[in-house]
């Protein structure tokens, strides 16, 4: 299969990042370093590149109903402006993406979905549309870009601070840099910050005229640190098919009273008997680093798996994520790490270890 690259790509090579192949794209892990770039996010504000997120068009007078029936959360009680982030999961509950949508307007929604197996979540959403012939379903990925400014810098923005009653999750269409573009109030790291849609051949002076202002360009290694930092999880790591919202600890994204969602059924066996694992946030006790893969101890006894682990340079300290049984699910917990063949000391914490002022 091709890989594909954004709208900004012949920018990135240009300043020299460091390009790695992230699911089917090609795009930067760092342009400098990621350290100085997440800590550029938290002390001023940096921009991403994340047109290799999935956009995807729903419209139709029974949009709503249809994204009701997909989704975790109802999406018709969203009003125009708004969006939330819910799940979409299979008949028997596992996760198969977690995802914004966006409601536009009366009978227009838009989703923003991972990168990750787009195709195959696109191919499942249409398989389900056999019930609602009048909604239409556009993938418009490849004729749009994606910018995510971030940090606490990014409201004081030129342009940007025109958006500063824009409520959390809020979105509107607006003019940066002279262009029309759809901003949310949302993003991936535990920052204030937007995220701005444009059209394609747009996306390369939207760029600049961020970066003019002396915002650092990023990476997703920075984008990676700066969201285990905040307690978010990473589709394909801390979640996938196999796991259901309240083993991941995303049952506040689900909604099990209003609507008939697909895997509702599932969920309600799995809220009432209960789950028998759960993840977790742990702190390493000295200077190793837990990655994901790496099995968890307790008392001698290999309980759980690592998901997601690294160095938080906010913090200074190392963390991660990953499942253990729900008995043992406790923030206190003292457990070991198999790092090298040796069992390193750890102690489950809150997973929110960074929380901005």
């Amino acid at each position: 299969m091709q890989t594909l690259r954004t709208p900004l790509n012949k920018v990135h090579h240009d300043l020299k990042a460091k390009i790695v192949e992230f699911a089917g794209w090609e795009l930067p892990i760092w342009f400098t370093s990621i350290l100085e770039e997440h800590r550029a996010v938290r002390s001023r504000a940096g921009i991403f590149d994340v047109s290799h997120m999935g956009r995807i068009q729903v419209s139709g007078e029974n949009a709503g109903a249809f994204l009701d029936r997909m989704f975790t959360r109802p999406a018709q009680r969203l009003a125009v402006g708004s969006s939330q982030l819910c799940l979409m999961c299979l008949e028997n509950g596992g996760i198969l993406d977690d995802l914004f949508v966006y409601r536009v307007d009366g009978e227009q929604y838009l989703i923003i979905w991972n990168a990750s197996h787009s195709q195959q979540k696109l191919d499942w959403v249409l398989s389900q549309k056999e019930e609602f012939p009048d909604v239409t379903v556009r993938n418009s990925t490849l004729d749009t870009a994606m910018l995510a400014v971030q940090g606490p810098d990014a409201i004081h923005l030129k342009d940007m601070n025109r958006l500063s009653q824009l409520p959390r999750f809020g979105h509107a269409q607006a003019k940066i840099a002279g262009f029309d573009v759809r901003v949310a109030r949302t993003g991936y790291t535990g920052e204030d910050g937007f995220e701005v849609i444009s059209e394609a051949a747009d996306a390369v002076p939207l760029w600049e005229s961020f970066t003019q202002q002396g915002v650092t360009p990023c990476g997703l290694g920075a984008r990676d640190s700066l969201r285990l930092e905040a307690g978010m999880l990473l589709y394909g790591q801390d979640m996938d098919t196999s796991t259901n919202p309240f083993e991941a600890d995303l049952g506040w994204l689900v909604d099990l009273d209003d609507t008939d969602f697909i895997g509702k059924q599932a969920l309600q066996a799995a809220n009432k008997w209960g789950i028998k694992r759960k993840l977790v946030g742990f702190q390493m006790n000295g200077r190793e680093i837990a990655r994901t893969g790496y099995s968890i101890y307790q008392s001698g006894r290999e309980v759980g798996r690592v998901t997601s682990g690294s160095y938080a340079p906010t913090l200074g300290v190392n963390i991660g994520m990953g499942y253990v049984p729900i008995e043992l699910a406790t923030i206190g917990t003292d457990i070991q790490i198999m790092i090298r063949n040796q069992l390193v000391d750890a102690r489950l914490v809150s997973k929110r270890f960074y929380k901005r002022r």
